[in-house]
């Protein structure tokens, strides 16, 4: 399927450039170049000594050249880097931070490699890029993103509605660590990922929005069947009519299980479930919010869609109750503070063995402020209690961001 689609498109080009390749070489010509530059200090220590802190101080981002129009056709390249800063920290400080490789080596790769062809209200994508939806995110959390190796369709053909369809065969793994693009057999089957990712606004006020991923085979290429058998995710939101950008949210998902990959999980399936509310009183943004998990652990592709999920985003999320809240002021235009607490219970019945991993509570502090119409710092800490994990240690993490962008 993926041979015959990049042939397709490579048709497609081929025959373009046959007829006029003039205006093609104007495209090109008349493309542009953008850079996202970005240097990060990342800081992870441990309260208790048998654990390794972590500690990086890289630079990188990435380099960006899209092609001008040509009857709809566009070309995308994109160089991405995540580099250590010589002579500051070792690499061995920096393997556990995710903004370089396992072994403390600097990232660098060919991270967005597209064909973009736009029909009226349809667009076909094709090769490396970035994604935004509930359970395949860009999870831009640490120097680099996440990225993505596929074809995915968009129309918006029906009124108030938009479609999305993917299907995708690699990956750069969290923060790019790979280095490389990753097949993720074991995870995804030998033949990769389909999805469907739907958005109605035809209510007055609310929106929904809902995903569905599931393997093109639930086998590897040695035939072991692949664990988590698919990913279920819809959210509701609805602008309440009084207060200023008042709303109420809901959210549902889940996961099938082909077995049970560890014999103390239960064979069940997983359900996740979750409430918000929220409003702004002047320059402050207020909202609680809950979620819980029954049944199995909640896994997404990429990052946790949860309204309790900050920073993880890999899971496998254990049955649990979560608890949270969050204050967002904005006292003047470039300028923000967020303020967050959430508190997460676990099911002790889980696991028969009664071990336990997603108990804890964090508090997550994040400062933005705009130098200028191109820069911006930031500033991100959390302090995170799970002296009640069986099998992690109390961790708190400083992320000290400059942004770069031109």
């Amino acid at each position: 399927m993926k041979k015959i689609i990049l042939s397709t498109i490579t048709a497609v080009l081929m025959a373009s450039t046959a007829q006029a390749a003039d205006t093609i070489s104007d495209s090109l010509k008349n493309g542009k170049l953008t850079v996202n530059a970005r240097l990060l200090y990342f800081d992870r220590t441990f309260d208790k000594p048998n654990a390794t802190d972590a500690t990086s101080f890289t630079i990188g981002g990435f380099m960006k050249y899209l092609s001008d129009d040509y009857k709809g056709l566009k070309m995308g390249l994109a160089y991405y880097g995540s580099n250590r800063v010589s002579g500051i920290l070792s690499k061995e400080d920096g393997r556990a931070t995710s903004n370089l490789t396992s072994t403390g080596e600097n990232i660098n790769m060919l991270g967005e490699a597209y064909l973009q062809y736009d029909k009226d209200k349809t667009m076909v994508k094709v090769g490396r890029q970035g994604l935004k939806t509930p359970l395949m995110q860009n999870h831009d959390l640490r120097l680099l993103p996440s990225l993505y190796e596929g074809a995915i369709v968009k129309n918006n053909s029906f009124e108030d509605t938009k479609i999305e369809l993917g299907y995708i065969w690699a990956y750069t793994g969290f923060g790019s660590r790979y280095n490389d693009f990753s097949h993720e057999e074991t995870k995804w089957g030998k033949s990769g990922l389909g999805y469907i990712y739907l958005i109605n606004n035809s209510i007055k006020k609310l929106k929904v929005s809902a995903q569905y991923v599931k393997q093109v085979s639930d086998k590897d290429s040695s035939g072991n069947q692949v664990v988590v058998a698919d990913y279920r995710y819809a959210d509701a939101v609805y602008a309440l009519p009084f207060g200023k950008n008042s709303y109420i949210k809901a959210q549902y998902g889940g996961n099938s299980y082909n077995r049970a990959k560890n014999p103390n999980f239960p064979s069940s399936d997983s359900v996740m479930l979750g409430a918000k509310a929220g409003t702004t009183l002047g320059m402050v943004n207020l909202a609680i919010l809950t979620n819980s998990i029954s049944g199995n652990a909640f896994k997404a592709v990429e990052s946790g869609p949860m309204y309790s999920d900050w920073q993880q985003g890999y899971g496998p999320y254990e049955p649990s109750t979560a608890f949270g809240g969050q204050m967002i002021v904005k006292p003047k235009k470039g300028f923000s503070l967020k303020a967050a607490y959430v508190k997460i219970s676990a099911d002790r019945n889980f696991r028969k063995d009664g071990t336990f991993t997603d108990d804890y509570s964090e508090i997550n502090l994040d400062v933005q402020y705009a130098l200028d119409d191109m820069s911006k710092l930031r500033a991100r800490y959390s302090i995170k209690d799970q002296s009640k994990a069986s099998d992690r240690e109390d961790r708190n993490d400083l992320r000290l961001f400059y942004y770069l962008n031109f």
